[in-house]
């Protein structure tokens, strides 16, 4: 049975989520996740480095072969989006260093893939998660947002390996 690696990367401005699974067919396990925390340097490119060598030293030791991202939505505030897109450039540049392969997913299919509902709560999809991971602990809400990416890439990869393909 094949199996992948899995990182989803929950990006934010002060703490970026991530989580870890292996996946094979309908089976994950959770191999890692939590919250990066970024000190409270006043200094931008700091921040941003910080994020950089944690999920560097994440990918170093998980070797994940796929990346979740949630697809790039529209805030309301400017700063809040260029933030989020500085944060989203160090995620898909790490991609491209460590050759993974990235797959994006908008917030509704997440929410739709785990819960059968695209508008579910944050408290909802957590409680999936944990459900689907047989996690006890409680988990902070970026990390099992960074579990649900993970879960939907590979609840993706899954369906995308058991449809035949045909030969017309």
């Amino acid at each position: 049975m094949h199996s992948d690696v899995i990182i989803g990367v929950d990006p934010g401005s002060n703490i970026t989520g991530y989580g870890i699974l292996e996946s094979g067919g309908n089976v994950f396990i959770p191999l890692s996740y939590g919250t990066i925390n970024v000190p409270d340097l006043n200094s931008r490119p700091e921040d941003l480095k910080c994020i950089f060598k944690s999920l560097s030293s994440l990918i170093e030791t998980f070797n994940p072969q796929v990346l979740s991202l949630e697809k790039v939505f529209y805030y309301r505030n400017v700063r809040s989006s260029l933030v989020l897109g500085e944060v989203r450039g160090i995620i898909l540049l790490l991609a491209g260093l460590y050759n993974i392969k990235v797959m994006e997913f908008t917030s509704t299919q997440i929410k739709s893939s785990l819960t059968g509902y695209g508008r579910a709560g944050k408290t909802q999809v957590r409680f999936m998660v944990k459900k689907l991971l047989s996690i006890q602990d409680e988990i902070e809400l970026d990390a099992s947002d960074a579990l649900a990416l993970s879960l939907c890439a590979g609840l993706e990869l899954s369906r995308d390996r058991c449809l035949p393909i045909l030969k017309v």
